[in-house]
């Protein structure tokens, strides 16, 4: 009879432990209300980016270049969204930290 219940124990156990992992899984990457957030706020800035590229042929060095012809304030350094912008060559790389919740 102990034998059956710590069976019995060992199974619910194995059972719950993972339905709890999938259900604590975060969403993935980019996915999430906090991620279209981040996507709506970087809009502009790549649109400033684009028109900044379209006027002078290439991009600028710093997102501070951007102010205040194409963008009010510099993204990098408002609490809505963390920003990280480099420029390449040709091109650009800008990003947002997103964290899930």
């Amino acid at each position: 009879m102990k034998i059956s219940r710590i069976a019995l124990l060992l199974g619910v156990i194995m059972i719950v432990i993972p339905a709890c992992s999938v259900l604590a899984t975060p969403e993935p990457p980019g996915v999430g209300e906090k991620a279209e957030k981040g996507y709506a706020a970087s809009e502009p800035v790549i649109a400033a980016l684009e028109q900044y590229h379209a006027d002078k042929g290439s991009y600028p060095e710093t997102l501070a270049e951007l102010i205040p012809e194409y963008l009010a304030v510099n993204p990098l350094t408002t609490e809505v969204q963390d920003f990280s912008y480099s420029k390449n060559r040709e091109s650009y790389s800008l990003s947002f930290i997103w964290v899930p919740a």
